[in-house]
């Protein structure tokens, strides 16, 4: 496995563990946090790409989608 390919893998498991928590700890003040700054450094590393930024953004919108809509 390449350095590139490790550095990637590594990236999108520590970013989907702070999706992880995300889920956890939605609705408290600033619980996205970590989660959009794993996504913004991994991707400012480029171990991820464009679209794969936007996606796990995405996905942080979508949380939030279904939390609010849970509330509701």
């Amino acid at each position: 496995m390449s350095l590139q390919h490790r550095d990637h893998d590594t990236a999108v498991s520590w970013i989907n563990a702070e999706l992880a928590e995300l889920c956890r700890e939605v609705g408290k003040p600033n619980a996205s946090a970590a989660a959009r700054s794993a996504i913004t450094l991994a991707f400012l590393l480029r171990a991820i790409s464009d679209t794969e930024q936007r996606e796990f953004q995405a996905r942080i919108d979508d949380i939030y989608k279904s939390y609010h809509a849970a509330a509701a």
